[in-house]
């Protein structure tokens, strides 16, 4: 078994992690980040993700830049440098960054690889915590070299399904099964021809149809398509009940081909097109949450509120996709802003434990605008900077 020290252990190598472990190691920590994938970014790859939704504000006008800056715009910058370009796009009343996914990755291993005092441990997981008197004292992971025994002083979870939360004995929200909201799966189809631009309604109106027609599960009605980067590329975003394994990854395989036979047999454009890929996982919009000294709440997000420890901004909607009734939005007001607190992202039962990503401390109802890309990344390196802060690290 191989033994570690370090300052800050971050769990998870998603956005949220990448942006801990780099603005904890750029504040002097030693810090180690253990990430289960081969390759960074996390929810983001595995589930074909193309836009980071979160950075802006919610004006109508193009964004000039970004609500919070820091490693957010960094990673903006270094996309733009792959792929000149590249600017914010309008998707209703909201502004998204788009990328492609090799470039993303790209940018996010060389965020990691050129940063002093960050050590990265790919295909490795953490299994079980060791706490002490309310601090976790010893984590224990295993990878492709064998197990390894981590002393940290801090720790961060950016697990996205709260690992080292639930591991560590501290309090946590979970809500019941019936509240919680729908999952996502996205598959890729090339060779759609001349698709227009109304495919990403005429796409949802067959498949709606199907549904109605019980020729697919009734949940499968709320899917939707987007044009790719390329001609004749286009994703559909599925909607699954809620439940992350291997046999409801393998129930939303074969849906995604059922909706694709379907397209085939009712819009010319996609008859001889065919499925280039799909989603390695499900993503899960709801989930555990950490108890923290302050719990975000939906009236906080959309009255604009702000704290005298707000260290994030968003505008993002709360953004609910209900099982019965499917996607809903509440936006803020144009112009507006909420702030999230340092409080969100510390546990109230575990000193030295932090949380950044989707398993902050907010309502079900408020992790609807908290838990996109641009403000994970955000969370996440604000919980990086909080935790050598409280370390006093020179």
């Amino acid at each position: 078994m191989m033994n570690l020290s370090c300052d800050v252990l971050v769990a998870g190598g998603g956005v949220a992690g990448i942006a801990s472990a780099v603005s904890a190691a750029r504040k002097g920590a030693h810090t180690v980040l253990v990430e289960k994938n081969c390759f960074p970014g996390g929810t983001a790859v595995n589930c074909m993700h193309r836009y980071i939704c979160g950075l802006y504000s919610s004006c109508p006008a193009l964004p000039c830049g970004t609500l919070n800056g820091g490693i957010a715009d960094e990673i903006c910058e270094e996309i733009v440098k792959l792929a000149p370009g590249t600017k914010p796009v309008r998707m209703g009343k909201v502004h998204l960054f788009p990328f492609v996914t090799g470039d993303f990755t790209n940018v996010l291993r060389a965020l990691c690889e050129k940063q002093e005092g960050l050590e990265f441990f790919y295909e490795t997981r953490i299994d079980s915590v060791k706490s002490e008197r309310g601090n976790i004292r010893r984590a224990f992971a295993k990878g492709p070299n064998g197990e390894l025994q981590i002393s940290p002083r801090a720790v961060i979870d950016c697990s996205g399904d709260g690992a080292i939360i639930r591991m560590s004995g501290a309090s946590y929200y979970l809500s019941p099964p019936e509240e919680r909201q729908l999952a996502g799966f996205c598959f890729k189809i090339e060779g759609i021809k001349d698709p227009g631009d109304m495919a990403p309604v005429s796409v949802p109106y067959y498949i709606s149809q199907a549904a109605i027609e019980k020729k697919i599960p009734c949940y499968l009605k709320y899917t939707k398509f987007y044009h790719g980067n390329t001609e004749g590329e286009g994703y559909c975003l599925m909607s699954l009940l809620p439940g992350e394994n291997t046999e409801k990854t393998d129930e939303a395989r074969k849906n995604a081909v059922k909706i694709h036979d379907i397209l085939k047999r009712t819009i010319s454009s996609f008859r001889n097109s065919e499925i280039s890929g799909m989603s390695s996982v499900i993503a899960e919009r709801d989930g555990l949450r950490m108890k923290g000294e302050y719990t975000l709440t939906e009236e906080d997000v959309l009255s604009g509120r702000k704290f005298h420890d707000g260290v994030i901004k968003s505008a993002w909607p709360v953004e609910l996709w209900d099982i019965k009734k499917g996607p809903i939005y509440r936006y803020l007001e144009p112009g507006t802003c909420y702030e999230i607190p340092l409080r969100c992202l510390k546990s109230n039962s575990i000193r030295n434990l932090y949380c950044a990503g989707r398993c902050i401390s907010a309502s079900r109802r408020a992790l609807g605008s908290t838990r996109v890309m641009g403000t994970c990344i955000s969370t996440g390196e604000q919980a990086g900077l909080a935790a050598v802060k409280e370390l006093r690290v020179p």
